[in-house]
């Protein structure tokens, strides 16, 4: 990618070996991301050390090109009769739907990058890894207010490592901190979805249905709540009442509640006291990697400017601002929240943004973004485990930042994940207005 000239080109070579072991080809593809592609496929029959020498004079012949270096073999499969599932028909519908790779595919779309030219689970995480380093190289650019070449060679790098589809349009230049925080949320989003591809491999060998292979390799059990039950009446007031009056445009209602035990999860958790069953919102292309790794925090590699109070995990009292999360729209109405235990303990209480809020004073364990608006603790629910649930309705709280924005609502932010489980997954459907 070269932005001063509009380039945002592809080049994409194999050397493949035929079927029948005796033949040998290099395939070259190339052309602008997202528009019609060139390609060509040389024929070396049973010569491998000239197709070898065909491939690397090309990749040498291409010095400007940055490329990543794969070999894998691709075995033909013998189509078998798929067995039933012996999930519950609510289970396998969830995992279909989290599980849905051309859902991932169109996600990552509509936040421009290309999956078609980069499929799905061809994405290192050394890739993404050095997509954040060059994220993180802009932004000190951002800060200084420096949008010199060198800062243009930096955008260049990053789509270079991460293509975008724009069109005929000249790829933007990153110059604000709004446009780094959707570049670290599409990076984020990748990495979700690679953890999932390397976990939900299917054996075709195996006597177990696709759907239960994916359950199985989530390590994660989950168990369908009914609706008379006082969980489920519990959760959904919980979501009625939490639905801040700024978010109007779509009501929610609960299509499912699971209950939901991760591997390993209850063991590690970290009870530092003070625990309050809060919401956390995601796209539905990151619930497989979600469901598998537990909730993650940004890696070193990433900026962190994009992250109102440091790289943490956030959460919420207000079910809608976590719904927002979901990113749904009237044709895509269909998310996924979560309801997280969080072990709290005693709370930094900020007004204003923070980049350094994880470096938590002593005998502290989280941070708290006060809002204006919030549940009024005196309607809260103690569950039996002594986890508190603050009830709506949200009302005003009087607080005000004399230095500037005052946070709408409140963030509770944890920066050790041992602080966290998963207590409970909510598909939601919205109804838009």
């Amino acid at each position: 990618t070269n932005v001063e000239n509009n380039n945002n080109k592809f080049y994409l070579m194999q050397l493949l070996k035929g079927n029948d072991c005796k033949k040998y080809y290099v395939w070259l593809r190339w052309g602008r991301v997202g528009y019609n592609e060139q390609n060509n496929l040389e024929h070396f029959g049973c010569d491998l050390d000239e197709a070898k020498r065909f491939f690397c004079q090309n990749l040498i012949s291409n010095e400007n090109l940055r490329f990543v270096i794969k070999c894998e073999t691709i075995e033909q499969l013998k189509s078998l009769p798929v067995p039933e599932s012996k999930l519950d028909k609510r289970t396998q519908n969830l995992i279909q739907l989290i599980c849905n790779i051309q859902a991932m595919e169109e996600a990552l779309l509509e936040m421009k990058f290309d999956a078609r030219k980069n499929p799905l689970g061809k994405l290192s995480s050394t890739q993404t890894k050095a997509g954040y380093a060059a994220l993180k190289e802009i932004e000190t650019y951002i800060k200084t207010n420096k949008f010199n070449s060198a800062f243009i060679e930096a955008n260049n790098t990053y789509y270079t490592l991460i293509p975008h589809e724009f069109g005929r349009n000249t790829p933007p230049l990153i110059k604000t901190i709004q446009q780094l925080k959707h570049e670290i949320e599409l990076l984020e989003a990748l990495d979700g979805i690679e953890i999932a591809f390397t976990t939900l491999n299917t054996d075709p060998n195996t006597r177990l249905n696709p759907i239960d292979q994916h359950y199985e390799q989530l390590k994660c059990k989950l168990y369908s709540i009914e609706k008379n039950e006082d969980i489920y009446i519990l959760i959904d007031k919980y979501l009625q009442s939490t639905h801040a009056s700024t978010h109007q445009q779509y009501k929610m209602e609960i299509v499912h509640v699971f209950k939901v035990e991760r591997e390993n999860e209850n063991t590690l958790f970290k009870d530092v006291g003070n625990k309050m069953l809060l919401w956390h919102g995601s796209r539905l292309a990151n619930f497989a990697g979600i469901m598998r790794q537990g909730l993650r925090i940004a890696p070193p590699e990433a900026p962190g400017t994009g992250y109102m109070f440091g790289k943490g995990l956030y959460f919420t009292d207000i079910s809608s601002k976590s719904a927002n999360y979901c990113y749904p729209t009237p044709s895509k109405n269909t998310g996924l929240v979560l309801l997280t235990e969080v072990a709290l303990g005693k709370c930094h209480e900020l007004l204003h943004a923070d980049n350094n809020a994880h470096r938590l004073p002593e005998g502290l364990s989280s941070v708290k973004g006060l809002g204006s608006i919030a549940p009024n603790l005196k309607n809260a629910v103690t569950l039996d485990d002594g986890v508190v649930v603050p009830m709506g309705p949200a009302e005003s709280t009087n607080v005000v930042n004399p230095k500037g924005y005052t946070l709408n609502y409140n963030e509770y932010i944890v920066y050790d994940t041992k602080q966290v489980r998963i207590r409970y997954l909510i598909i939601l459907n919205f109804l838009f207005k």
